[in-house]
């Protein structure tokens, strides 16, 4: 008789930002795996990652080459996860959060926390089925309260606006804000923790 193997506990699908898997995006690789996880990182540009200055090449390169219609991509990718772990949740910054918060529809998906995603507000008919946070950053490109307020009432989803700029997390951004970075973080941590009870 062949023992069926037992599933392993959690997975996160970290998913970058324009720049590709930078350091910022190593480090927070990494600070997952110390807690515990199973951390997958595609690299969503299949290329080395985009220096800050170069923000106008990695958003063309981005949209050229990659586009948010590759979040058919990380849900294909969650199903294959589902198959190994107990908890697959996804955690994306800027347009990886709005490739993340485009996965929200899907039912085998733990969880989903998105971080300053700006184009989130391109896509406000989503319903989530899986529990799912918002950090917007006060300071974006958009009027933040506005698609906040479009997405109220959704089940499942809790949205809260940053008093900082788009990047506030990233500690090599000139947006970085450590308080602000600090007090998402423990938004986060506390959203995983109340998802894998």
């Amino acid at each position: 008789m062949i023992r069926r193997q037992r599933k392993k506990q959690e997975a996160i699908i970290i998913l970058h930002e324009i720049y590709g898997v930078n350091d910022f995006i190593k480090g927070q690789c990494q600070k997952y795996r110390d807690l515990g996880f199973e951390v997958i990182c595609p690299d969503l540009l299949e290329r080395p990652s985009f220096r800050y200055e170069e923000s106008k090449e990695a958003y063309d390169f981005f949209t050229t080459h990659v586009g948010f219609d590759v979040y058919q991509d990380v849900c294909r990718l969650i199903v294959g996860l589902k198959k190994m772990y107990n908890k697959v949740f996804i955690l994306g910054f800027s347009v990886g959060a709005t490739i993340a918060w485009r996965c929200c529809e899907n039912p085998l998906c733990s969880g989903v926390v998105a971080c300053y995603g700006s184009r989130i507000r391109d896509y406000t008919d989503l319903n989530p089925v899986c529990p799912t946070l918002l950090l917007f950053a006060k300071e974006d490109s958009f009027d933040v309260g506005a698609v906040m307020e479009s997405l109220q009432g959704k089940q499942g989803l809790f949205s809260f606006s940053m008093d900082a700029g788009h990047g506030f997390m990233d500690p090599y951004s000139k947006q970085f804000n450590d308080a602000q970075a600090q007090l998402a973080e423990e938004f986060t941590l506390c959203f995983l923790e109340d998802e894998l009870k």
